[in-house]
């Protein structure tokens, strides 16, 4: 088992999230790809975390495997001391709408619902009150307050990745995962996306695990965890 420093000493915060021993294989055609090879890493409460690694690494399969979106064909996921892959589907969903944010680089959000509509769908899907009245202020601390009313074909690709943003946090997640969220992006505008999204994990304490090739972009984390041959490089 490969454990992996949470790199923190001294008065260290509680642990969020624990992996341990994680396999995640792919059948492709007669072969058996193994993806993610016995790997294990504890998160902190509000750390930043940055998955780097070549294409093909396995970093989306970890991250999806930590956030309940992939199971494992071996190994365990525990957030805040549950164990993620020991609930049932119903148990799972309901505890990914409440504790878990998603950005991802294709934004996903529905095309017939407006931003402000996108952003209170997790919340009206919890049964939380307040959901429009949080959605807007959301919106407008991502700068789109200008533009609740609009569908997503009518934002450019920057302002489609803020409404992602802004519902990711609809639900006052504890973690928020992120796959290489300003890689649909122009530099420019991926750049000023990710320094945004710093601030807001920073300002509400939340912790952020994230897919990125951009090394640049790595660098702002409290940590960079390198994938190769289906294992963290120490």
């Amino acid at each position: 088992m490969e454990l992996i420093d949470s790199g923190h000493s001294g008065n260290e915060p509680s642990t969020v999230l624990r992996a341990v021993s994680l396999v995640r294989s792919f059948r492709m055609g007669s072969s058996e790809i193994e993806v993610l090879r016995g790997m294990s890493l504890e998160i902190s409460r509000s750390e930043r975390i940055f998955l780097c690694g070549d294409s093909g690494a396995g970093k989306s399969t970890l991250l999806y495997t930590l956030a309940g979106l992939e199971r494992p064909d071996s190994g365990s996921v525990e957030i805040n001391g549950r164990s993620l892959y020991s609930l049932s589907a119903t148990q799972q969903t309901k505890f990914r709408n409440e504790k878990i944010g998603y950005v991802f680089q294709n934004y996903f959000l529905l095309p017939d619902l407006t931003a402000l509509e996108n952003v209170c769908l997790p919340a009206l899907i919890k049964g939380s009150g307040g959901g429009r009245l949080r959605a807007e202020e959301l919106l407008e601390q991502v700068g789109l307050s200008d533009r609740l009313n609009h569908r997503p074909a009518e934002l450019s690709g920057g302002e489609q990745q803020r409404v992602a943003i802004a519902r990711s946090l609809i639900n006052d997640p504890q973690i928020l995962f992120a796959d290489e969220p300003t890689g649909n992006l122009d530099s420019s505008t991926g750049g000023e996306l990710m320094e945004m999204l710093m601030h807001l994990v920073t300002e509400k304490e939340k912790t952020l695990i994230v897919v990125t090739h951009d090394s640049k972009l790595a660098s702002l984390g409290d940590r960079q965890l390198t994938l190769a041959d289906g294992r963290i490089r120490a």
